[in-house]
């Protein structure tokens, strides 16, 4: 299999993985619902670097959110998710010799943030959106999580170096 038909296919894959992550397990909270997708974000910018990761983690928590009814926050979502994979993936790649910790805690207070700015836009308030902070940290970190335990066994599909 050549590169490029290599890169195309785990793209495909991690979309689908994402969206079959986030669908899965759904935790309801009042804007939404926490889930286990975001290990799957982490784990594609790992996998794929940063542009991939971007393509990959936007495109398929959009879709999860289109699918599972949440039609208003595809945009909000593509941006979050794919500023998370891309800072994750980017952060491996200038830092190699640092700790997977050290990259995954940048990319959630990040998806976090967009998050927030997107409700306050969203609803028209300050004070409302900073309901779901806390759960989206927590989703986040449960994604962190996630990328801990699995970032040695998936080694061996890394795309190194990712130029999309």
């Amino acid at each position: 299999m050549n590169t490029q038909t290599k890169k195309i296919t785990y793209t495909a894959l991690m979309m689908a993985l994402i969206l079959v992550m986030t669908s899965l397990v759904k935790i309801p909270i009042p804007n939404g619902y926490v889930h286990l997708g975001d290990g799957a974000v982490l784990l594609s910018a790992y996998i794929l670097g940063p542009w991939g990761g971007l393509i990959a983690a936007g495109i398929g928590s959009a879709g999860a959110d289109y699918f599972g009814g949440y039609g208003a926050y595809m945009l909000p979502t593509f941006i979050a998710k794919g500023a998370m994979a891309f800072i994750f993936g980017y952060l491996m790649e200038r830092f190699p010799d640092k700790n997977i910790l050290f990259f995954s805690f940048p990319a959630v207070i990040a998806m976090t943030a967009v998050y927030y700015l997107a409700e306050v836009i969203m609803y028209g308030s300050i004070v409302g959106p900073l309901l779901n902070v806390p759960f989206s940290a927590l989703q986040g970190l449960v994604g962190i999580v996630i990328v801990t335990i699995l970032h040695k066994p998936l080694e061996r599909f890394r795309l190194t170096p990712v130029k999309f």
